[in-house]
Formats: structure tokens, sequence, C-alpha cells
């Protein structure tokens, strides 16, 4: 009986199911070669299909003037091709669109590994495919095994024929049903010659040159593997899905070892047939070394292009840092319990070999457990003393003009010491030059210096001078192991000068990450982060760098290093598309690649929250892998950021909306009562002077009117303190500022709010010879009043409101002070907030909680306070106001 861990289903299996829910369903027909009847086969299957009532449609496809391919077609629903036009002529892609528009359940689309024409959404069609897929459309679609990626070279050297149309090893194995379409090497060659697969004339050579039997059946068994090995994949997915005891846990781990050489494609296609023969999972590593970050444009881009085919094709990519690729390697597979090593064989001269060292012997020497497969190279190099040979980059011409210079400064000082003292290690002094071009310009300048350096300090400091020739034969053995000597040191010195830049270029990346992590703290601001972000990246990546944001419906440029950056359509198209597939697109990507930006998406936890699109200053320069994940890192924390940021907003606007609706049901528990109650007693006041007006006489009609007056003016003053209250929360209100006496500032307050105060007394304290204060008079006297009124609702009846006014340093505080009962503690740090009572429950006064919010709105717009407090010396509460000072 198995154990429960043996049994359980594999969570990495069922995860994998899962996400091909809602995915269509990929059924490919596969041959070994053309003229098999691949798609013969599909139509047949298609008309089946239509038979069983499912909706098809053909997307593509090429009957290549066979009567029984066209006779097929006929029959189902073809959707018309998209028009391109391409120097000059208007040639016909499949219409992607058109067919994510009328949604059949199944299409066809012959030929997958097809290469779009320029302008077209995807440069290949088996992308095309994929995103059909993604959309939920199921597909049958044709290949040739000669199209599969990892096959190329074996292809190539079983026909001599290099094909050129590839499609990734992962496309294969996102099919679901996989159909052979096989035929005997006879009935295939009497294909041709019949002329059922090319006219007669291509047939003849086709046959002479392809399609041999040996090559046809080799073709076969490369077709039947491939389609076991994908059988035997789908049979251990489904035992690791439904828990089936069975060996589906990998121990094997492979390692592929490339650089910016042709054979790194080799070592990659070697490593993926490995891996997927192993079952097992596979590395591309590159090893940047000094002098690798100085080689040409060309491998750069032949490392870029190996790092692309590895990804393509499966593996997982990296670039290890070191002056010791072979101890890189060997410790990097140690720690990750590498397996297999494939590696190219060694590409320098042997001579080169013996002087720098051999990766290869030293891996073979020191790798203990692992197996080493060496790929053969068909690109051997014969090089050059000071290029390729010894992998060094010749350098500026400038550089080797302050060579001779060093030199000529050396010579010269030599001679002058030769002239004033007799020394014996004269020659010395050159190599003080040497090591000062080999620490400024690299080793190939340096070898020039040493070289120079011989032939000055035999031409001018050995007998016979003035002349090359050496008459002294210690004097050859002394120049010769000056020479050595010259190149060793500079060799060291250009290696530590290397290193150091490397050193120093990784200490100011990962100095630029920590600010840049650093800056994203806190900040809330999507225009900040944004910005941030830009300017990180474009230091890092010493290219132009734009951020797009989704705020809107539509994507917007919030911000862009070093300056100003314009977006053309095509721009525009793949950051859209990378945003709504959350996949790279533009320059340098599988998608829309005639864009002149490469556009990443921003991933944020309920999607992509906006796009960075990255252009090299040198438009012919490509992002190395390492370039990559430093954009994948930014992009991960500005994207966290962002998250973060527009959570903080959400949770704000919420607040907000909260505190809004709390102060709307609280305006009207508040206004309905202080409205209801003027209202009945001014329309209880006219119903009845217009119902008894015989029986009321004079004195009675006169009260009722002013009753209704009053509580009018009760009406009008709430209704201009909600006013008021809009326009401080719209920050409307409008100051004009002018001189203004106190007292009169405390009389006209005094009026405005004699409805309020009427029963008690108000006594006034304003000191003489107060400064006049700077105001906008309205608003201060509304502000007054408004605490007069407060003071009005809750001092006792027959009690003493005092206003007194003082001078405070350069302001001028105006304090009322009542006799009430003043204040609740817990009601101090809340006073002059909105629709805020200081005392709550039954018989308060009647009112809205606007007065003090008012007043506090329009002292700060004139550069006022105002603060509450309670009486030190009796019970009754204390609101100070103070205004600036005309002449403060």
């Amino acid at each position: 009986m198995p154990n429960a861990d043996q049994s359980r289903r594999s969570p990495d299996a069922l995860l994998k199911l899962v996400s091909k829910e809602g995915r269509g369903r990929l059924k490919l027909f596969l041959g070994a070669a053309p003229g098999v009847g691949k798609t013969y086969e599909m139509l047949l299957e298609a008309h089946d299909k239509k038979r069983e009532h499912v909706d098809v449609v053909i997307g593509v496809v090429e009957h290549h003037a066979r009567e029984e391919t066209r006779n097929l077609i006929s029959g189902l629903e073809v959707i018309p091709r998209r028009q391109i036009s391409y120097r000059g002529q208007t040639l016909k892609e499949m219409d992607i669109d058109a067919i994510l528009k009328r949604r059949p359940k199944v299409v066809l689309v012959d030929e997958l590994a097809h290469t779009n024409v320029d302008g077209s959404r995807h440069p290949k069609r088996w992308m095309d495919v994929q995103e059909l897929l993604a959309a939920g459309i199921d597909v049958f679609s044709t290949m040739n095994v000669q199209h599969l990626e990892s096959a190329n070279d074996v292809v190539a050297k079983i026909t001599s024929v290099q094909v050129r149309e590839t499609v990734p090893d992962s496309v294969l194995a996102l099919a679901d049903d996989i159909e052979v379409v096989d035929i005997t090497p006879e009935e295939l060659q009497q294909r041709l010659r019949d002329g059922k697969v090319y006219p007669a004339e291509v047939a003849q050579r086709a046959l002479a040159n392809f399609f041999t039997a040996g090559n046809i059946t080799a073709l076969r068994e490369l077709a039947l593997r491939r389609a076991a090995e994908r059988v035997d994949d789908a049979m251990r997915a489904h035992m690791a899905q439904q828990g089936i005891e069975g060996p589906w846990a990998a121990s094997e781990r492979v390692l592929a070892c490339i650089d910016g050489t042709p054979a790194s494609l080799t070592v990659v296609r070697r490593a993926k047939r490995l891996a997927d023969r192993l079952r097992a999972p596979w590395e591309a590593v590159h090893v940047a070394t000094p002098e690798s970050e100085r080689s040409a444009r060309s491998a750069r881009n032949g490392l870029l292009d190996a790092f692309r085919l590895a990804e393509e094709l499966g593996a997982d990519t990296r670039s290890l840092n070191g002056d010791d690729p072979a101890a890189e390697i060997l410790a990097y597979a140690r720690e990750q319990n590498v397996t297999h090593i494939v590696v190219a064989g060694a590409s320098r001269p042997l001579w080169i070999e013996l002087f720098r060292g051999s990766i290869i012997r030293r891996l073979v020497r020191e790798v203990g457990d692992i197996a080493i497969e060496i790929c053969p190279r068909d690109d051997r190099q014969t090089g050059s003393l000071l290029g390729d040979a010894l992998g060094l980059p010749l350098g500026e011409p400038g550089a080797y003009v302050m060579a001779t210079v060093f030199v000529a400064i050396a010579a010269g000082f030599a001679i002058l010491l030769d002239q004033v003292a007799d020394l014996p290690n004269i020659s010395l002094v050159f190599v003080l030059g040497v090591i000062a071009t080999a620490i400024r310009y690299g080793m190939a300048v340096s070898i020039y210096t040493a070289l120079i350096s011989a032939l000055a300090y035999n031409f001018f400091l050995i007998p016979p001078l003035y002349t090359f020739t050496i008459a002294d034969p210690s004097n050859i053995y002394a120049n010769v192991f000056f020479v050595g000597v010259a190149i060793l040191v500079s060799g060291v010195a250009a290696r530590t000068r290397a290193q150091t830049l490397i050193a120093r270029r990784q200490a100011r990346r990962a100095a630029d990450l920590e600010t840049f992590a650093r800056s994203l703290v806190g900040a809330e601001d999507e225009s900040q982060i944004a910005g941030s972000t830009a300017e990180t990246a474009s230091n890092l990546l010493m290219a132009r760098v734009v951020v797009l944001s989704s705020r809107t419906n539509d994507l917007e440029l919030i911000a862009e290093a070093p300056g100003p950056e314009l977006l053309g359509a095509d721009d525009l198209a793949a950051a859209k598309w990378a945003f709504n597939q959350r996949r790279a697109a533009g320059w340098g990507s599988d998608t829309l690649a005639g864009a002149r930006w490469l556009f990443l998406p921003i991933p944020g936890e309920r999607g992509s929250v906006g796009v960075v699109g990255v252009r090299p200053h040198d438009d012919a320069t490509r992002l190395d892998p390492d370039q990559r994940r430093i954009l994948d890192l930014i992009s991960a924390q500005a994207g966290v950021a962002l998250d973060r940021a527009r959570f903080a907003h959400e949770a704000a606007d919420a607040r907000v909306e909260a505190e809004s609706e709390r102060l709307k049901g609280t305006l009207l528990s508040s206004v309905s009562h202080d409205l209801r109650t003027p209202l009945s007693t001014i329309r209880n006041a006219v119903e009845s002077v217009l119902k008894y007006e015989e029986k009321h006489d004079a004195a009675t009609r006169r009260t009722l009117l002013e009753t209704a007056a009053s509580e009018a003016e009760k009406l009008s003053q709430l209704l201009q303190n909600l006013l008021d209250m809009t326009r401080i929360d719209a920050g409307v209100v409008r100051v004009k500022r002018e001189p203004a006496e106190v007292a009169d500032i405390v009389e006209a307050a005094q009026d405005r709010a004699r409805g309020a105060i009427g029963g008690k007394f108000v006594s006034h304290d304003v000191s003489t010879g107060l400064p006049q204060v700077l105001v906008d008079r309205a608003l201060a006297e509304s502000a007054l009043a408004n605490v007069l009124e407060n003071a009005g609702k809750y001092a006792p009846p027959e009690s003493t409101i005092l206003v007194r006014a003082f001078r405070q340093d350069n302001q001028v505080a105006i304090e009322v002070l009542d006799e009430g009962a003043g204040f609740p503690e817990g009601a101090l740090p809340h006073l002059f907030e909105k629709f805020v009572r200081g005392v709550e429950g039954d018989g308060r006064p009647p009112g809205t909680g606007l007065g003090l919010a008012i007043a506090r709105g329009f002292l700060t717009a004139q550069g006022g306070t105002i603060s509450a407090s309670n009486r030190s010396d009796r019970t009754g509460a204390c609101v100070r106001i103070v205004l600036p000072v005309l002449d403060a």
C-alpha cells in the first residue's frame, strides 16, 4: 500500500491543471516532412466536428494547389484574411481580431511555424495561436518536426538544410492532443513523383536532396520520438494529478553554459534535448568576466540570442559574475545540485589555451560526480595576438597615442637618471608606464606599451645607443625578461582594474536600488512613485524610460526620464497590449516588435497597474538578462508602491465618503428640527392672523407678526450658516483684508447676535489704545457673532456675557466669557468640527453645531485663530479669538 506522501496528488500538477481552465485546447497534426497529409487530416477532422454540430471555421489553410485539399475547404466557413501592404505588395495574413470577434468553438490554423509579414501583431503564427487559446478558442494546427526548435540542429545534420522557421518546444508542450500523420518513405516519394506535393521540376530536385529515403526515415523516427515523449509527459501529468504512485519526481538537473559565440545555440538545444530525455529541469548560465564585460557588440548580441532561445525552450536563465569562469560554474553547479553540464568545445587556438588556461580542462578535472557533455563547435576561430584570440578588445586609437606618450616620458626620465646616477635596474622606470596604461586603458594597450617600452629601453639605454643592435648577449636575456615581467604586471593591473570597475558598478547598482526602495517607503503620490521608478531605471539601464499608469480607462503617461518623450502609435499599441496581456511587448520582444520601446507590465495585487517602457540611448543595444532582471525588480517594487498608494487613496476616499454620510445624517437630524420649529411658528402665527384677523386686536396681530419675523430671521441665519459652511468646505471664501478698529468689530458682532443674547447682560472690557487689526471686517464680525450666539445659547437667563479685548504680543485677542456650565472636558478637542455640539442629550439649546466651525473657517482664511477653554475663576466657557495687527 503506498504511503500518504506517495499517493497524494501533486500540487504543481493540480496548479497546472487549474491554469488551463478557461483556455482553448490545441490539437497538433505533426508530420515528418511536407506532403504527408497533415492539412488533409486536419480538414477531415474539421468536417467530422461540423457533422457533430460544432462551430468550426478556417482561420488560415494553405491548399498549395492540391485538388483534394481544395475540395475539403469547401463546406467550411472561412474567415477572410487581413491584407497588409509590404514593400509595394499586398500580402494576406490571418485576421486574429476577426476570429476573436467571431468566437468559434474551433478554428483551423495551418502551418504553425509560419513567419508573419512585418506589420502583423505577432511575428510568428504560433504566437497568434497562443492568443487564440488564451481567449478560450480551440485550435487545430499543423507542423513538421523539422520546425521544432530543439531539433533544429539535428535536422540540419540529417538533411544538410538549415530550417529558419522554428517553433519553441514550449508550444509543443501546450498541445492537448498530438496526431502523428505518417506514411512510408516510398509512399511520400511516389506522391512527389505524381506532383501532389511540388511541381514536377521542383519535385525532382527535392527527391535528389531533402526527400531521400534515409532522410525521411530519420525524420519519421524523430517525429515519432517527440510524439512519444509528449504522450509520456501527458501520462505522468495524469498520474501526478490523480495521485497515482509513480516516478514523477526528477532527481536530475541540467546546466547549459553559454557565451557570445554561435556555438551557444547548439549548447542550448543539446541541453534541452538532454533535459527532456532525463525529464529534468534545466538552466542556462553565463559567467560575466572582466574580459566579457569589454566584448564586442556582436558577442553581446550572440549571448542575448542564446539567452532568448533558452527562455523560449523553457529554461531558467542566470548571469554569474567572477574572474574565474570554471570556478563560478562549478560552485553554482554544486549549489544547485546539477548532475549534467553542457558546454561548447574550446574555440581558441591551442597555444592560447596553454597561455591562458583551458576552462574545459579545468571543468573535467575538478567536476567530480557531475557529468559533462562537450558540444563540438563549427565556429572555431584562428584569432589574432591581441584581439579575438586573447579575448581582448583592442581599444581606441587615442589609448595607443597616450601609451606612446607615457613611454616617451618614461624614456626621458630614464635617460636623465642614467646621466646623473649609475642605476642597475633603470628598466623598472618603464614598468611604471606599463602599469599606468594597464590601469587606465586595459590589457591590450598595456601589452603594446610593454613592447614599445622594450624597444625604447634597447634604443636609448642599451649599448650601442641609438640602435636596436644588442652587443652584450646578457642584455638580450634582460630585455626578454623585462618584456615578460611587464606583460605579467600589466595583466595583473588590467584584471584588477576590470574587477574594480565591475565592483564599483555593482555597488552603484545596489546603492541605487536601495535609494529607490527607500524613496518608495511611505510614498503615496502616484506621480512621485512613477518619477522615482523612471529615474532609477534610466540610471541603472542607461536608457530612456517612461511609466504609464492606468488611473483612467486608458493608459496615461505620468513619468519619464531623463527628459520628455513622445510615444508613437506603435509604441502606445505595444504598451496597451503589454498592459492587457501582462506580458512584454514592443522592441526586442516577440510581440509588436516594430515599436521603438520595450514595454513591461507593472504587476499589482489585482492585475497590472501600469507599464514601464525602456528604450536604450543606443537603439542598436539590447537589454541583457541582468538588465531585464533589474527592470523586473524595479517594476515589482513600483507595483507594490503603486498598489499601496491606491489602497491608501481608496481608504481615504472611503473615510471621506463615510464621514460625508455621517455629516449628512447629522445635518438632517439637526437641520430638520431647527427648520421645522421656526417654520411651524411662522405658519401658526400667519394662519392665526389670517383666520382670526377680526378677533385679534392690533396689539395681538403685531405680536404675532413680530414672532413670525423673529423666527424668519432665525431661519435666515440658519440658512446663512449652511451657506457659509459650504463656502468654507469648497475653499471659495474670498478675503479682502483692510484695517479695522476692534471696538467697531465688537459692536457690530453684538448687534448681529442680539436675538441670541437677548435676556443676558453683555459687558465690554476693550482696552484703550488698541492698534487696528488687519482683517476682512465682514468675516471677522460674522465669526465673533457666531461665538456670541453660542454663548447666548448656553448662558443662563440674566447672566453676564463678558467681551474683552487686549493686546497680546503683535496680535489682538478678543475673549468671550459666559457664566454657563462650561464645555465638557471630552468635547474640547472637537468643538470646532462641523455638527459638534458641546452639550448632548435632551434639553440642549437648538442649533446645528456649525457656529464655531464657521468661526474657525472665517478666521483661518484671514490669518486669525480661535481656541476654547473653561474659565478658571468660576464656571463658564471662554472662547478666544486672535487677530493680526496692522503694524505687526
